[in-house]
């Protein structure tokens, strides 16, 4: 497994091993590529409820999708949204993606979870992202958020899981029948 650089990564964008559109340049960075924030986000229909995953076929009625109105995307305090990139993405069947928040949004106490894109997806990437301060932290769209690293996996396999494909921000499926 190595790390792919930004000579590398120009490379494989030439070579289609990687697909990013829309595409600027600016994006590729010294080891990985800055997506950025597009212009819809999700985040709970309600608050102080139960929510078990495992009790759920279909989570449609616990999100709202919402467009950036005034191009703001506004994080409540203690809370979360769910995050789409304005570029969709496709992996060749030998790269990994590992998803990093820029380190500048983490300093003003925002974190998100673990997120790896899987050998072979494409789509757009939808990010958690949490909101751990006291304050509103407004992200709006267009602005580099989330460090993607690229690898070369050893072996060649391509996702076939449900989010193949997704476009847009996309609410988690129901975990009915999984637990």
């Amino acid at each position: 497994m190595s790390v792919l650089t930004h000579d590398i990564i120009l490379d494989s964008i030439r070579k289609k091993e990687l697909l990013i559109e829309p595409f600027d340049e600016s994006i590729v960075r010294e080891n990985g590529i800055d997506l950025r924030v597009g212009y819809e986000y999700a985040q709970y229909a309600f608050s102080n409820q139960i929510v078990d995953p495992c009790e759920i076929e279909n989570s449609s009625g616990l999100f709202k999708i919402v467009e950036a109105k005034d191009s703001r995307i506004p994080v409540p305090p203690n809370s979360f949204v769910l995050l789409t990139t304005l570029e969709r993405v496709k992996l060749s069947d030998s790269l990994v993606g590992f998803c990093n928040l820029r380190s500048t949004l983490a300093r003003y106490g925002l974190s998100m979870s673990p997120t790896i894109i899987d050998v072979g997806f494409e789509g757009n990437i939808t990010i958690e992202i949490i909101n751990t301060s006291g304050n509103y932290i407004v992200l709006r769209p267009g602005m580099r958020f989330l460090h993607v690293i690229l690898v070369r996996a050893e072996g060649k396999y391509s996702y076939k899981g449900s989010y193949l494909k997704q476009k847009g921000v996309t609410i988690p499926k129901g975990m009915k029948g999984e637990c």
